[in-house]
């Protein structure tokens, strides 16, 4: 059997290294490539691959949106997500809401084949580890935690600029919004988060992949 697969990355040369390794597999076939949330979440739909191959941070929709909207629109293939971040919690959260695996980007060529082959065959990813669908349960507990679309998209992009580092007055001059009312929504995203403090919900958002942050640091003049 030929397994269709689908590389979702918005990396231009990861996605090759990807696709060379996957030729060295037979039975393996890229049938497609996305760079944004959007355009992965359309073409997961679209083209109903045997195996998506899911980075987290992406322009758009995140990797874990694109997880949960495609289960909820019925998406039954495997998704195994391929991230740079090393977080426990994001991983136990992605396998909450659909994906089979989460493992790092700097996975040998030849365990990512393996890793491949064992979600294909059923069996789920946690890192380092193979287990059983029953025992995933175990290790990441059921979904019934904080979700991400408890906040809503405004409260997101608010998140985004307290994750790098924004003041209230930043975010309220860069949205065009009153300095007031980014508290009224900072206070609404720590009532729904349990949280206490922004720090918090910065930490919280990065791990859980809500919010995307560059990948080359903020120069002084561009973060009021």
């Amino acid at each position: 059997m030929t397994y269709r697969v689908l590389i979702v990355d918005d990396h231009p040369l990861f996605r090759k290294g990807v696709r060379d390794t996957l030729a060295l597999e037979p039975g393996l076939q890229v049938i497609g490539e996305a760079s944004d949330g959007q355009t992965a979440l359309d073409m997961i739909l679209r083209l109903n691959p045997h195996l998506v191959l899911m980075d987290v941070h992406l322009p758009g929709l995140n990797g874990l949106d694109v997880i949960r909207q495609a289960r909820a629109h019925g998406f039954d293939g495997v998704i195994l997500v391929l991230t740079a971040y090393d977080s426990e919690e994001q991983m136990r959260h992605a396998i909450r809401i659909g994906a089979n695996g989460y493992c790092s980007k700097d996975t040998p060529p030849d365990l990512l084949l393996q890793n491949i082959r064992h979600t294909l065959s059923g069996r789920y990813i946690l890192g380092s580890q193979v287990v059983s669908a029953i025992e995933v349960r175990q290790i990441v507990g059921e979904a019934g935690e904080i979700e991400d679309h408890v906040l809503s998209p405004r409260e997101r992009e608010i998140l985004q600029y307290v994750a790098l580092g924004y003041s209230n007055k930043a975010i309220a001059d860069r949205l065009g919004i009153s300095q007031q009312t980014v508290k009224n929504h900072m206070t609404a995203i720590l009532r729904k988060l349990d949280l206490s403090d922004r720090t918090q919900a910065a930490i919280l958002a990065i791990r859980r992949g809500w919010v995307r942050l560059p990948e080359e640091p903020i120069a002084p003049e561009e973060k009021p």
